[in-house]
């Protein structure tokens, strides 16, 4: 018996960014981006760890993406010498569309689809994304596999914020205690879903995580299917 029936779960729910695919297609696309427009790319990022640890592992109240978007760039341009218009356009410039052409090739870890696919049967599947999540699922081949899918920046916040996994619990229709969280970064995945009540497995390639509070940590996702199924 794997731990899915031992534990009462009733659905799975994936980080996407280092979870489904290696974080260094990540790393690679964000240098990309970046290239050409690095002051830019240097002010989002900076702002994007204000935005968590403003937030840390509260529960806040909902807004929406429009109120992320500015909440953005409020932290980016506090002076206001850029119009919010200008932000959006630019943001869209460098990261969002240029990220629907550099992920429209990916290709996930291996065994991952057949993971998904075999958990299925079993459980609802998530999938829950700090960045908008564009054509990644469709690239890997596994767009029909999530029961429910969403980025957190429409909820107005970041992981590890409590929020974001309580709308996910929502969102998926199943008890954040009978959930499982699939992550690759203790702080954002494993300690984000603890502080919600979910379960969480750390996936880390290559290597253990050695002192996680992760209920399992597993090497890659053929180690994973052993450990749930």
């Amino acid at each position: 018996m794997g731990y899915i029936d031992e534990h009462g779960i009733r659905a799975v729910c994936f980080d996407i960014d280092g979870t489904l695919y290696p974080p260094r297609i990540t790393n690679r696309n964000l240098v990309k981006s970046s290239l050409f427009h690095l002051p830019f790319a240097l002010k989002y990022m900076k702002m994007r760890k204000i935005v968590r640890r403003e937030d840390g592992y509260e529960a806040l109240p909902v807004s929406s993406h429009e109120d992320f978007l500015r909440r953005s760039w409020r932290i980016m341009y506090p002076d206001g010498r850029r119009s919010f218009e200008w932000f959006c356009a630019k943001l869209d410039r460098v990261f969002t569309s240029r990220w629907e052409k550099d992920f429209s090739d990916l290709v996930g870890f291996e065994g991952m689809p057949e993971t998904l696919r075999a958990l299925k049967s079993k459980v609802r599947i998530g999938v829950m994304s700090d960045f908008p999540i564009g054509v990644k699922l469709k690239a890997m081949g596994i767009e029909d596999i999530p029961d429910f899918v969403c980025s957190t920046e429409n909820y107005g916040h970041l992981k590890p914020s409590k929020t974001c996994f309580d709308m996910l619990s929502e969102g998926i229709g199943v008890p954040s205690e009978n959930i499982l969280y699939v992550g690759d970064s203790e702080s954002k995945d494993v300690l984000g879903a603890r502080n919600a009540g979910m379960h969480a497995l750390l996936i880390a390639e290559g290597k253990r995580k050695i002192g996680s509070k992760a209920d399992l940590v597993v090497g890659n996702y053929m180690e994973m299917a052993k450990a749930l199924l």
